[in-house]
């Protein structure tokens, strides 16, 4: 993931994981919006420690990890994205998607995928559960880029947002990246967001494969202006399905958020089959 804009520049760091560094400046003109987003990046940062290995602030310019798990290699099988709606801290830290969750000293293996297995999209046969769960992650990882993994699709990862959220309550999500940088400068993020998620869509899902999106800024900043809007209810119900815009040919589901996604398991096998139809 390579590409750069005024306000956003990405670079690949090492597989599964970029640098990217936002110009505080482009972002904000005046010098007191900037100086008010820096207060706000401070206490955003603070809130946990792993977000302050992961990013650093120098003069006018943030810096920050991410991830995306696009592989080079083709099986033949269709192309399935899933995008989130921005990383974990944890996760990024750790170096996969969906590392973990539970609190501090309660790590377990993240739901995800144990959903995916379930809804007959991705299984990992070769990798136990009585490995540790580091080990998992790594295995799950070096399958994702090796396409070694039971699935019909060839699976990629990615998130819309790439600036990671803390744990913390205030700032988790794409909610606590609004908080942070204001509706108005997050929607300046989100159009160079789009453009890298075009090119993504673009090399490595066009033409015959299909995007998930699994967080509704996600599904909104991809969508095209004939798909639905969202609703929860349509996204509970499975029929939240649309066009990405700059690849009209690649269809875009929508999910119920991850959290609530084991209860529809149904919806993610649907989307599965009518992927492959």
């Amino acid at each position: 993931m390579k590409g750069s804009s005024p306000i956003l520049a990405f670079e690949d760091q090492e597989p599964g994981i970029q640098r990217v560094t936002l110009n505080i400046k482009a972002l904000y003109p005046e010098e007191f919006e900037r100086e008010e987003f820096l207060n706000r990046f401070d206490k955003f940062r603070s809130s946990d420690p792993i977000h302050e290995e992961i990013s650093k602030q120098e003069g006018d310019e943030v810096t920050y990890q991410t991830e995306c798990i696009v592989p080079h290699k083709s099986n033949g099988h269709p192309t399935l994205l899933f995008v989130a709606g921005n990383p974990a801290s944890h996760s990024v830290y750790e170096k996969m998607f969906f590392a973990s969750e539970g609190k501090e000293g309660l790590r377990r293996e993240h739901r995800f995928w144990r959903i995916l297995g379930k809804a007959d999209i991705l299984s990992f046969p070769s990798i136990s559960e009585r490995e540790s769960l580091d080990r998992r992650n790594r295995s799950r990882k070096t399958a994702l880029y090796e396409l070694s993994y039971e699935s019909r699709f060839r699976i990629g990862l990615a998130v819309f947002y790439t600036m990671p959220s803390p744990a913390s309550k205030a700032w988790a999500g794409v909610d606590g990246l609004r908080r942070l940088f204001g509706a108005e400068a997050l929607s300046r993020i989100g159009e160079c967001e789009k453009r890298r998620m075009d090119r993504t869509i673009r090399d490595f899902v066009s033409p015959n494969g299909a995007v998930i999106a699994l967080q509704k800024d996600a599904y909104l900043g991809l969508k095209d202006s004939t798909s639905p809007n969202y609703s929860p209810k349509a996204a509970s119900d499975g029929i939240l399905v649309g066009r990405c815009e700059r690849e009209p040919k690649v269809r875009l589901f929508c999910t119920p958020p991850t959290r609530l996604l084991e209860g529809k398991i149904n919806v993610l096998r649907g989307f599965g089959e009518q992927i492959l139809a």
